[in-house]
C-alpha cells in the first residue's frame, strides 16, 4: 500500500479556516477510493500560493519528501500547491525525482503536461484576480472613498466602507505641524516638541522627522500626503515579489497611472499652507534628496551614539571642521547626546589607535588564546552531544535490523512490527536531524602573521587618507578595515571635555580561515577584551 501526505492551503485572513479541515476530508476520501494510507498532513493557513516561501507547511513537506516517508503527494488541486508557473514545475520536478507521485483530487495523477496547463492556469486566475482588485479599488477612489489605509487624522467610519471622517484632536497636530514647519522649524525640532509634550504618536512610542518628512516619490508621510488638502491620490507604488526571497518590494508608479480625486471632507490644512509647505520641501531638496552622493568617508555606518547606540549623523561644518551628532537626538529629542564631534578628529584617533594595537600583537594573542579556552569548552560539549546522537541512531538502527530480522522469520505479525517500528523510525530520523545539523568545531585557531601585515598596511593606507584627502577612502581600502571594527561608539561628555571613543573589533578576520564565518564581539562573552578607550584631546 503506498504511503500517502496531504497537503491543504487557503489563501487570505478572510477565508474560512474551516476550508483546511474540509480539503482534508476530501483528500483522504480520495486517497481511500485509491488505496493509499495516509501517514502525514501538512498544511499552510492565510498563505498566498504566488510564492513558495513563507509557507512552513510546504517546507515542512519537501522536507518530509526528502528524507522518503511517503509516496504519493494527494491536494485538492494544483493551485493549493502552488499557484506559480516556476513554482508548481519545480515541486513537481522536485517529487518526481524523489519518486513521489501527484495526484489531485480534482485532477487526478499530474505528469509534465498537466502541470504545465494547470500551472498557466492558476497564475493566470491569480494575476486575474488582482486585476480584478485593482479595477475595484479605482471605482473606490472615483467614488471619494477611501481605498485603503488610514492617515493620520482620520478614522473609518462603522459601517460604511471606505469612508473616513477627521479625528479632531489629531487634525489639530497635523495644522500645528505644517504651521511650524511654514514657520522655518526643521521636521526633528518639531518631533522633539511633540514628544516633550508627549502628544501620542501616530505609530510606536514617539515621534520621527521621518513620520512627519516622508517621501516625495510615495506621497506619504504628513508634510507630503495630499489627503490633508483634500485629495485622494491612489496607485503611487505597485508591490512586486523578489523571486530570490519572496519579499514583496515596492516600486513607484508613473503618475499617469496614478488616480486621483478631490475630496474636500476630508481636508485638513488650508490649501495655500499646504502649498507653502510644498514649496519650502522642494527648496530644501524636493523628492530626489535621497539620490544625492552618500558620504564614503571611512567611518560611516559605523558610529554610534554611547548613550542610545543609534548612529551618528554628520550635521554641517563649522570653522574647525565637519561634525556628527546623535541620529536620535536629532529625529526625536529622545537621546540626551547632543554634544556635536568633530569627525576627522575620530577618525584620526580611531585609525592611530588601531595603528597603536597592531604594532604589538600580544593584545591579539591573548585575545586568541581566551577564545581557545572558551572553543575548547564548546568542542567538549558539541563532541559529547554528537555521540550521544550517535549512540542513539545506532541503537534504533539495531532495532529496526532486529524487528525486520524476526518479520523474515515469521516470528512477528506484520501490524504488531508496524507498531514497533514507527517510534524506531522516527527516532531514527531525529538523532539524523540532530547529527546533520551539529558540527564538530574545529581543533585550532591561529593567528595569520599575513593577515596582520595585510591589516597593518591597509590602517596605514587609512591613515594617510585620513591627513590627506578628508577622510574619504576608496571601498578598495575600507573593506578590510570594516572586517575589523564593528562599531565605534561615541561616549557622551560634557562640552569641552575630551572625546571618549570605544572601538569594537571583530577577531574572524585575524584567525585561521575555516574559522573566517564567526564574528564576536570579545566583550560580549571573552576576555580580555579588544575595545579600548581614547582620550587624548579637547574639543
Amino acid at each position: 500500500m503506498k504511503r500517502a501526505a496531504i497537503y491543504a492551503r487557503y489563501s487570505t485572513d478572510l477565508q474560512n479556516d474551516q476550508s483546511v479541515e474540509d480539503q482534508f476530508r476530501l483528500c483522504r476520501a480520495h486517497a481511500e477510493r485509491l488505496g493509499f494510507n495516509v501517514v502525514e498532513e501538512f498544511s499552510d493557513r492565510a498563505k498566498s500560493g504566488a510564492s513558495m516561501f513563507g509557507r512552513p507547511g510546504l517546507a515542512n513537506l519537501i522536507q518530509a519528501a526528502d528524507r522518503a516517508e511517503f509516496d504519493v503527494l494527494v491536494s485538492e488541486a494544483p493551485d493549493r500547491i502552488s499557484r506559480d508557473i516556476a513554482d508548481l514545475a519545480h515541486i513537481h520536478k522536485t517529487l518526481k525525482f524523489r519518486g513521489i507521485e501527484m495526484n489531485c483530487v480534482n485532477g487526478g495523477a499530474m505528469d509534465t503536461v498537466q502541470i504545465g496547463m494547470y500551472g498557466v492556469i492558476g497564475q493566470m486566475q491569480r494575476e486575474e484576480g488582482a486585476k480584478k482588485v485593482r479595477r475595484g479599488m479605482v471605482g473606490v477612489v472615483r467614488s471619494g472613498r477611501n481605498p485603503g489605509g488610514k492617515a493620520y487624522g482620520y478614522r473609518p467610519i462603522f459601517g460604511r466602507k471606505g469612508e473616513l471622517e477627521i479625528v479632531e484632536d489629531e487634525a489639530a497636530t497635523v495644522r500645528r505641524i505644517y504651521e511650524l514647519y511654514a514657520g522655518g522649524m526643521a521636521p526633528r525640532s518639531i518631533a522633539a516638541v511633540l514628544n516633550d509634550e508627549n502628544v501620542p504618536a501616530p505609530r510606536g512610542e514617539r515621534w520621527n522627522a521621518s513620520t512627519i518628512n516622508g517621501s516625495g516619490q510615495r506621497g506619504n508621510g504628513i508634510l507630503r500626503n495630499p489627503i490633508y488638502a483634500g485629495r485622494i491620490v491612489w496607485n503611487r507604488i505597485h508591490m512586486v515579489k523578489d523571486p530570490s526571497t519572496g519579499r514583496r518590494i515596492s516600486r513607484v508608479n508613473p503618475e499617469s497611472e496614478q488616480e486621483e480625486v478631490a475630496a474636500p471632507h476630508l481636508q485638513i490644512v488650508d490649501s495655500g499652507l499646504f502649498d507653502i509647505v510644498q514649496q519650502r520641501k522642494e527648496a530644501t531638496g524636493g523628492a530626489d534628496r535621497a539620490k544625492g552622493p552618500r558620504s564614503k568617508r571611512i567611518l560611516s555606518g559605523l558610529l554610534r551614539c554611547g548613550a542610545c547606540g543609534g548612529g551618528m549623523a554628520l550635521v554641517g561644518p563649522d570653522r574647525s571642521g565637519n561634525r556628527i551628532q546623535c541620529s536620535t537626538f536629532r529625529e526625536s529629542g529622545i537621546c540626551k547626546n547632543s554634544r556635536r564631534y568633530y569627525v576627522e578628529r575620530i577618525e584620526t584617533e580611531v585609525v592611530d589607535g588601531l595603528r597603536r594595537q597592531f604594532a604589538d600583537t600580544s593584545v591579539i594573542e591573548a585575545y586568541v588564546e581566551a577564545y581557545q579556552v572558551e572553543q575548547k569548552r564548546l568542542r567538549g560539549d558539541a563532541q559529547r552531544a554528537r555521540a550521544n546522537a550517535q549512540r542513539a541512531l545506532q541503537e534504533a538502527k539495531d532495532g529496526i535490523t532486529k524487528i525486520v530480522e524476526k518479520i523474515s522469520k515469521g516470528l512477528i505479525e506484520d501490524d504488531e512490527a508496524a507498531a514497533l517500528l514507527a517510534p524506531l523510525r522516527a527516532e531514527r530520523d531525529r538523532q539524523k536531524a540532530i547529527l546533520e545539523t551539529t558540527e564538530e568545531p574545529p581543533n585550532v585557531i591561529e593567528i595569520q602573521p599575513k593577515a596582520v601585515k595585510r591589516f597593518r598596511e591597509n590602517i596605514e593606507s587609512l591613515a594617510q587618507i585620513v591627513r590627506e584627502k578628508d577622510g574619504e577612502a576608496s571601498p578598495e581600502i575600507a573593506a578590510p578595515f570594516r572586517q575589523l571594527v564593528a562599531a565605534v561608539v561615541i561616549n557622551p561628555t560634557e562640552k569641552g571635555q575630551p572625546y571618549e571613543i570605544n572601538i569594537k573589533g571583530y577577531l574572524s578576520s585575524l584567525i585561521d580561515s575555516e574559522l573566517s564565518v564567526i564574528k564576536m564581539v570579545a566583550e560580549d562573552r571573552l576576555t580580555p577584551s579588544p575595545r579600548f578607550s581614547i582620550r587624548r584631546f579637547v574639543a
